[in-house]
């Protein structure tokens, strides 16, 4: 997610490959207690259908919300703890349908840059572990 995202009349940018340990560790965090970290390693599937599988996992666990703090940080601003936190309470209190979608995307976008990742560094383990 390399665009600047509006949602609430402020502007972000998504989640790099180079999150400080903080936003590492609320991101994560808050993955489990989705519940989306166990749902994705209790079955080896389709990427595509992991990603659903995940996706589906953080909308109704009601966790989107501070996962997307965790993904998302304010032009600007740092990412701290206590802005994400506030951000994630924003973010459930949004009614505006282009706002709405404006987040779903960045869900979405999130979980499929996961995967993504994810299958670059199985693949990349794979051939650094073989042995010749």
């Amino acid at each position: 997610m390399d665009k600047v995202l509006t949602i609430d009349g402020r502007e972000f940018h998504g989640v790099t490959q180079e999150l400080s340990a903080a936003q590492d560790d609320y991101l994560i965090g808050h993955l489990r207690l989705a519940g989306a970290l166990d749902a994705l390693l209790a079955a080896k599937e389709d990427p595509e259908i992991q990603a659903e599988r995940l996706l589906t996992q953080i909308m109704i666990s009601g966790r989107g919300p501070q996962v997307l703090a965790g993904c998302l940080t304010e032009v600007g601003k740092p990412w701290t703890f206590e802005e994400a936190s506030r951000n994630a309470t924003r973010f459930a209190a949004i009614t505006d349908a282009q706002d709405k979608q404006a987040m779903r995307e960045a869900i979405v976008s999130f979980v499929m840059g996961f995967f993504l990742y994810a299958n670059q560094s199985v693949k990349t383990s794979r051939k650094s572990s073989s042995q010749s």
